[in-house]
């Protein structure tokens, strides 16, 4: 069970997250990216999604806030080198520092052994 969750989009890390939420039955965990070197991350994501035909659901440049669909070369992976199996992720946030990915299409069977604390948090038990 990992802690840290690294983040990839076109095989560059570009920071990690914990997954500190989950919506357990529906498969999906969502937390806070701390990222490594991107100084912008509006501009970012932004860009790689114009750039590879990604829709933006919402894209302010005053607020530099961005809502993405699922992007598909956002890549997570688990601490030990292995990918994160699912739907993928999409992206919400605003500068400098508020953005989440949401990570959909977790089975259940990964959300019990992988995220067995939100696992348990929902359903009380393994």
């Amino acid at each position: 069970m990992s802690e840290i969750y690294y983040l990839e989009v076109d095989k560059i890390r570009i920071g990690h997250t914990e997954f500190e939420y989950a919506d357990t039955p529906m498969g999906v965990v969502h937390g806070k990216i701390i990222f490594d070197e991107i100084k912008f991350p509006y501009e970012f994501f932004r860009n790689h999604c114009i750039a590879h035909n990604v829709q933006i659901n919402s894209d302010d440049p005053n607020y530099r806030f961005i809502d993405t669909v699922v992007i598909p070369q956002l890549k997570v992976f688990l601490e030990n080198g292995e990918e994160l199996l699912g739907w993928g992720g999409a992206i919400t946030g605003m500068e400098p520092d508020d953005f989440e990915i949401q990570f959909g299409g977790v089975s259940s069977e990964l959300m019990k052994t992988e995220f067995e604390r939100h696992y348990i948090k929902y359903y009380g038990k393994l």
